[in-house]
């Protein structure tokens, strides 16, 4: 399926929105439309979809203009999962996923059939929502919702899904749980997905091209790494950002300098034990919580290095290339007597850095707290023969504290006076 958007304006009375947007997106791409509140992302998403009335030949699919389709055509070829899917009536899940076969069914007499079940039931258990196909629809969470919505999207057996902002009321595993499944579909059965996004740093993850709407007009549209440059971000959003790798995934990722709004420090010193880019968001939640943060030890080549600077954190380095040594692992250990608490990120251990580990155990019999970031999808971060896994197991068992994610770290350390 080829989608043209050829310079479409859009306006609500007087008011404009979208102006004069042309784009393009291929078969089986994944597109994120991104831009700060009010750039027209979801109204652009409403003229996909035909919700919105728009100008003939403004939008094409395989070159046909979208207004000459049926409603059926325009149902087979789009999906839609809306922002919101809450309702009063006790449908179960299994009744919202058969609503996406109403397209297929040539009548109301006829009703649905075997074929449509099948369609149903192959829909729930490729977006892990069998287990709760019989349960009342206004009983599940909201990501237990979300999987639901997409199998009925599914159900509509589209070419293209259009996803308006999935991951809105999701936690942070709940988003790339959610993530995790949308790209599944796109890469795994080749179906298009254009979706409007608010998280930076989820759009660049996942999607192959990036549409960054400012006012209504089409500032950027090109891979994550074209348009999340820091001069772009500075323009449309107004904030200044570092724009770093992220060792994992290998996508970029985007960090503020500064925060729009300061937070107060409360004077709780926290340090964290990182390396390889693994501390940079752990070190920006805990600043943006008023925390006073700390790093070490890492090579001044190393992203988090980077990550520290960029944050005004002071940071223990070390020179580049070379193992941990004793000025810098003394430095460190001052860092920790220093602090509340100690998070131990899920760096990659190799013998140049096995200190940091030390550092942990230093600060655990010290009675620190001791927080080990170790996320449940977390790569391996071995290098020492297990020596390292091994390592964190004992401090886990000695009484530090296993955490998956920034927002769980951040309620595990106590502020001053609490």
């Amino acid at each position: 399926m080829k989608l043209e958007v050829k310079n479409l304006s859009f306006s609500y009375g007087s008011k404009p929105i979208l102006k004069d947007i042309s784009l393009e997106v291929k078969e089986g791409e994944f597109v994120a439309l991104m831009g700060p509140n009010g750039s027209g992302k979801t109204t652009l998403l409403r003229c996909l979809t035909r919700y919105l009335p728009t100008e003939s030949r403004t939008i094409l699919v395989d070159m046909k203009p979208l207004h000459t389709l049926s409603d059926r055509e325009v149902a087979k070829t789009f999906a839609v999962v809306p922002q919101s899917s809450a309702t009063d009536f006790q449908f179960t899940s299994h009744d919202v996923v058969m609503m996406g076969r109403i397209p297929h069914i040539e009548s109301r007499l006829s009703g649905e059939n075997k074929h449509d079940e099948e369609v149903a039931r192959r829909a729930l258990e490729r977006t892990g929502a069998s287990g709760f196909a019989r349960r009342p629809f206004s009983e599940l969470s909201g990501g237990e919702r979300q999987r639901v919505i997409i199998a009925r999207a599914l159900a509509q057996e589209p070419r293209a899904l259009l996803l308006d902002e999935p991951t809105v009321y999701l936690d942070v595993s709940g988003q790339f749980d959610m993530m995790d499944l949308i790209k599944r579909l796109n890469k795994e059965e080749g179906i298009t997905i254009v979706a409007v996004l608010h998280d930076i740093n989820l759009a660049a993850r996942y999607s192959d091209r990036i549409a960054l709407l400012s006012e209504g007009r089409l500032e950027a549209f090109g891979t994550p790494e074209d348009v999340l440059t820091p001069e772009m971000i500075q323009s449309v959003y107004g904030v200044e950002v570092a724009v770093r790798r992220d060792p994992f995934s290998r996508s970029v990722f985007v960090m503020p300098r500064r925060s729009r709004v300061v937070a107060r420090r409360h004077g709780t010193r926290v340090h964290v034990l990182c390396g390889g880019g693994t501390g940079g968001p752990v070190m920006k939640v805990l600043v943006e919580h008023g925390y006073a943060v700390s790093a070490g030890v890492v090579n001044v080549l190393d992203s988090d290095y980077e990550n520290a600077k960029d944050l005004r954190v002071p940071v223990v380095a070390e020179v580049p290339f070379s193992q941990i040594g004793e000025e810098a692992h003394s430095d460190n250990l001052k860092l920790v007597d220093e602090s509340v608490a100690v998070v131990l990120s899920p760096f990659p251990v190799g013998p140049g850095n096995f200190r940091n580990l030390e550092a942990a155990r230093y600060a655990l019999d010290g009675g620190k707290k001791i927080l080990v970031l170790k996320p449940e999808k977390c790569p391996d971060i071995d290098f020492v023969g297990g020596r390292a896994d091994a390592f964190i197991k004992n401090l886990i068992t000695s009484g530090a504290v296993r955490v998956l994610g920034a927002e769980e770290l951040v309620s595990q350390i106590p502020k001053a006076g609490s």
